[in-house]
């Protein structure tokens, strides 16, 4: 099980990275843009393209889709090892820090 105190040294721990708030909530940007945020109900949000997405769709992440095009996807972290989350977060920075 991951929390959000992991989820938050994962982000902060690439290079570059900013906290702020997005919507009033927690969020991680790289060059100004948000790669990394948390949703209301504590999930974690990351930003990724539509490849990433469809391979990262499993057990607790789900596509997070924007007018039916998958822009990123959703983490419950309870459902997932901070291993994963480790590697999800770094695809969420190598997109965004592009």
């Amino acid at each position: 099980m991951t929390t959000l105190d992991d989820f938050r040294r994962l982000a902060l721990a690439m290079p570059g990275t900013t906290e702020g708030t997005h919507f009033r909530m927690p969020a991680f940007a790289v060059r100004g843009k948000n790669f990394a945020s948390i949703d209301k109900e504590g999930r974690a949000m990351l930003s990724l393209g539509a490849d990433e997405v469809a391979a990262a769709v499993g057990a607790g992440i789900e596509p997070v889709l924007r007018s039916g095009k998958p822009i990123g996807i959703r983490v419950d972290l309870g459902q997932v090892t901070t291993e994963r989350l480790a590697e999800l977060v770094e695809l969420a920075w190598q997109h965004r820090s592009r």
